[in-house]
């Protein structure tokens, strides 16, 4: 009848223009990723980066979700559950009167140099936040550090698992004593590399790494140091500390970041930095 045929008419213009809808709402959608965490509930950042070549705002680290898992897929992660580190307790007792002080990357370089003068100065309790403890605790014991002074904890920036991860470890480990200062070290630095390299939640691994791994961790500890007096957050930016580069800026091949596009596309496998 003429009614089916007008009824059956409206279905059909309400499918197309659904489905012409669910088509251009897919084009402003990312590539390959829909949702990636990066940041805990906790710690939350509104600044957005914007391409100099673009008009388009990039989206905020914040609304890149919060824990949400990548779409990332690899054979084999750099940090999984079964590499979760067991926490360490009765910390406080060994801590004492001392300062406490967070340092990543103290398994060499100046990370490592820098845990053992504060170590020795016997005014601090030192947490070397390493990706290998047993490298870490191996080089204490070479380089002198006092028994006592120090302990060494997991931490993998390439995973921010591992990020939350440590930082329960830690409040486990030093109890209700606030963080006194807080030294982020730890970097990758691989400019020869022929292809980039990734972390396990997709980011290229400099970024990751030396940048939202960081980020993360400070944000998770900021309201703890906030309770401790004259606490420091210490950014190390520095290649002259490393005895087979060459300081002042002679280290080739330079970055080119590209006009930022990696930034708007939310530094993301296969956006290569």
């Amino acid at each position: 009848t003429i009614e089916d045929l007008k009824q059956q008419r409206s279905i059909m213009i309400r499918f197309l223009t659904v489905a012409c809808l669910a088509t251009l709402a897919a084009g402003f959608a990312p590539a390959r990723f829909q949702q990636t965490g990066i940041l805990s509930n906790s710690a939350t950042i509104t600044t957005s980066v914007v391409s100099p070549s673009s008009p388009r705002v990039a989206p905020s680290l914040a609304a890149v979700s919060s824990g949400e898992k990548s779409g990332v897929s690899r054979s084999s992660k750099i940090y999984s559950p079964d590499s979760k580190e067991i926490p360490k307790v009765l910390g406080g007792v060994k801590i004492g009167l001392r300062k406490l002080v967070v340092v990543t990357g103290a398994s060499s370089g100046l990370g490592l140099n820098a845990a053992v003068t504060l170590a020795k100065t016997g005014k601090y309790f030192v947490v070397m936040a390493c990706r290998d403890v047993e490298k870490g605790k191996k080089v204490a014991k070479e380089r002198g550090m006092p028994d006592g002074s120090y302990t060494v904890m997991k931490l993998e920036l390439a995973n921010l698992q591992s990020v939350r991860d440590f930082v329960a470890n830690l409040k486990a480990f030093k109890s209700a004593r606030p963080l006194t200062h807080l030294i982020c070290n730890a970097a990758v630095y691989k400019p020869t590399d022929p292809e980039p390299a990734w972390t396990d939640d997709g980011f290229e691994m400099s970024m990751g790494v030396n940048h939202f791994g960081h980020f993360l961790l400070v944000n998770l500890l900021l309201e703890d140091m906030s309770r401790a007096k004259g606490a420091r957050v210490c950014i190390v930016g520095s290649i002259t500390g490393n005895t087979n580069t060459v300081g002042g800026g002679l280290v080739y091949p330079q970055a080119d970041l590209g006009n930022l596009s990696g930034f708007e596309k939310g530094a993301r496998e296969p956006i290569a930095m």
